[in-house]
């Protein structure tokens, strides 16, 4: 790396940095100063919580095939927040959420974040760790989109949320939900999944919206600085690439 990128590297990563704070210290003072663009899911997703929970019907997470120590390590950790607060919200009710996953090495992450939702609601005692089930374990397994349709039915799912790693068997899960009347939230890293989630579901996450579940649903001021902060630096970038373009077309007609 030549000393002219070392130092463009050095002014965006201090120039990200006093934005993330400057954001956290207004968004901590004034929480109404900051609108964040609507996300569907984000403003529906609280609604649906609370009619499962009137309707005495458990909600139900799932990470699909994202696990922990591979490529899709950060997406399995951004849905980990997401699922902790539809748990958080869910918990006051009497059945106890369920989390699926099917990778193994997911298994202690789903049951300590079930854990911390009770923990919040000071309600601990009430927490089963049986609520977190693994199923058949792989990218694209049908087995494991036969086990969920299976437990969609079984255990009466009031609402379901699928932010992670799904393929094509996504839509035999969508399809069961559909059938029985079950709202659902979906997303997924594969385009294929993610396809079926644009046409099946309820509402949708897409890109980096999944990883802005605490600005939207607990309105934390760092994740609502991260998420501004984030903003900002697409709108700079776009200017940084738009700015020159024009610059060069204007050029050009003028010069001929």
């Amino acid at each position: 790396m030549d000393s002219t990128t070392q130092g463009l590297t050095i002014l965006i990563l201090l120039f990200t940095t006093v934005v993330s704070i400057v954001v956290t210290q207004f968004a901590r003072r004034r929480r109404d100063l900051f609108l964040l663009r609507d996300i569907p899911a984000y403003a529906t997703l609280p609604v649906m919580v609370g009619q499962a929970i009137e309707a005495n019907r458990p909600v139900h997470v799932s990470w699909g095939s994202a696990g922990l120590g591979g490529v899709n390590t950060l997406l399995t950790l951004a849905s980990a927040e997401l699922f902790y607060q539809v748990a958080e919200r869910a918990s006051i009710g009497a059945a106890s959420p369920i989390l699926t996953v099917s990778d193994p090495i997911a298994l202690p992450l789903g049951q300590d974040t079930l854990r911390r939702a009770y923990r919040s609601r000071g309600m601990l005692d009430r927490y089963q760790g049986s609520s977190v089930r693994w199923y058949p374990y792989g990218a694209r397994s049908m087995a494991f989109a036969a086990a969920l349709t299976a437990t969609l039915g079984d255990d009466q799912v009031g609402m379901n949320t699928l932010v992670g790693s799904f393929g094509t068997e996504l839509a035999l899960i969508a399809e069961a939900a559909i059938r029985r009347n079950q709202p659902l939230i979906a997303a997924s890293d594969q385009l294929e999944g993610q396809a079926v989630a644009l046409v099946m579901s309820d509402h949708w996450l897409i890109g980096e919206e999944i990883f802005t579940a605490g600005a939207y649903l607990e309105g934390n001021p760092s994740h609502v600085a991260s998420l501004v902060t984030q903003d900002v630096l697409r709108f700079l970038l776009i200017l940084a690439i738009l700015i020159p373009t024009a610059l060069a077309v204007i050029d050009t007609i003028f010069n001929r």
